[in-house]
This record gives structure tokens, C-alpha cells and sequence, in this order.
């Protein structure tokens, strides 16, 4: 069957948004605690829910302090952060082919979807993709498996037809539960070794990689 749908994470496959995370974060940690943390311990936090990663990275489950640590978060990335990130190379010419195949893209990600639509507009690839999803950032239980539903669900897409695209095993899931074809990519967050371990489908190495997977399963 021809894939049709392709689907995207956000951050660590499109976009590489560690800058910007990375000092919200940090910022976050001088106004609400003492302790230090490593930048590397808050990249292997992205893809994560927000409520989720403050809760870590503070080490509390107290919901009155990961709201705090949460609206602090997002007080300094958007004014601050937000467009402290670049594109990964190979990718707007990927989605350019793509889209003039044309192939139907979407979004799907545990980041605040505001952010994604901005960033998405920051570097003039919005128009590529009929949907862009993600969350409001409150919710620590969320799971990428049932946004993914929801898109699938909402756009009536045919699951044979569809194909999610991610850096980490949280991508692979949520592909997997969804029954989906799942690739995974090895520029972002993730490991290959993860990736191969969460059963991905295919794993790949640069964008052009991924176009031939594509075109080859038409």
C-alpha cells in the first residue's frame, strides 16, 4: 500500500530546539531552586510532557510547584527562547518533495502547540503541513499515543496509508499502538540503539534517506 500520510515529531526530527530549551529551563532553575542541573540531563528530557520534565527535573510531585516550575518555563521560552533552534539540514528540501509529490503532512508533538506554530512560521515551512499538534503543556499524563489517535481519527487517515516519523521511543509507541509504519531517525534526541530496540520499522540517518523509503513503498 502507498503511504499517503506522513507524520512528524517535532523537536529532534524537524527542528533541533535545544538552545532555547535548554536555557528556559536553566532559567527556570535559578527562580524556583538551589541545585544545579546539567544541560545534557534536560536534552534527554525533550519529547517529554512540560508537567512531566519539571516534575524530573525538580524532583517533586507537588502539583503547586510544577505549575510554578511549568508557567516559569513558558514565561521564558516564548519571550525569551523560542526562536533560539534551526531547522535540521536536508529538511525543508524533504518536505518540499513531498509536498509536491504530493504526500499529506502532519504534526504531531508533546510540545505546546503554540510554540510549534511559531517556530513553523519562524522559518517558513507552516504551509507544508495540513496540521500541526501538540498540547497545552499542563498535562503530565499525556501520552503522543492518543494525539496521534486523535489525528488519525480527525482526518479520517487510512493507517496502511500512514507512516509516523520520530527520534525517541516515545515516537515508536506511539506509532506502534496506533499500527502504523514507524521510522526513526538518528540526527535528534534518541539513540539508534533505542530506536532499533522500540522496534522501528526502518531507522535513518538523514532526510534523504527517509524520501526513499517513502517513494519506494508507492
Amino acid at each position: 500500500m502507498k503511504f499517503k500520510n506522513i507524520i512528524f515529531d517535532f523537536d529532534g526530527v524537524l527542528i533541533d530546539s535545544r538552545p532555547g530549551v535548554v536555557e528556559a529551563f536553566q532559567k527556570m532553575m535559578e527562580e524556583l531552586s538551589s541545585k544545579k542541573i546539567e544541560n545534557q540531563e534536560i536534552v534527554n528530557l525533550i519529547g517529554k510532557p512540560l508537567a512531566e520534565i519539571v516534575g524530573l527535573i525538580l524532583k517533586t510531585d507537588s502539583k503547586e510547584i510544577i505549575f510554578k516550575g511549568s508557567e516559569s518555563f513558558k514565561k521564558n521560552y516564548q519571550n525569551n527562547c523560542l526562536f533560539n533552534n534551526f531547522v535540521y539540514p536536508g529538511i525543508k528540501e524533504m518536505l518540499e518533495r513531498l509536498k509536491n509529490e504530493p504526500y499529506r503532512l502532519f504534526v504531531v508533538s508533546n510540545k505546546i502547540e503554540l510554540f510549534i506554530k511559531k517556530i513553523l512560521n519562524q522559518h517558513k515551512i507552516e504551509n507544508y503541513f495540513i496540521a500541526a499538534r501538540g498540547t497545552d503543556g499542563s498535562d503530565a499524563k499525556s501520552r503522543k499515543q492518543d494525539y496521534l489517535k486523535k489525528l488519525i481519527d480527525d482526518y479520517n487517515l487510512k493507517k496502511e496509508e500512514s507512516v509516523i516519523i520520530g527520534d525517541t521511543i516515545s515516537d515508536i509507541a506511539a506509532g506502534k499502538e496506533n499500527n502504523i509504519y514507524c521510522i526513526g531517525v538518528t540526527w535528534g534526541y534518541g539513540s539508534e540503539e533505542s530506536l532499533i530496540k522500540a522496534d522501528a520499522d526502518v531507522v535513518c540517518c538523514n532526510p534523504n534517506k527517509i524520501l526513499k523509503i517513502i517513494k519506494n513503498n508507492d
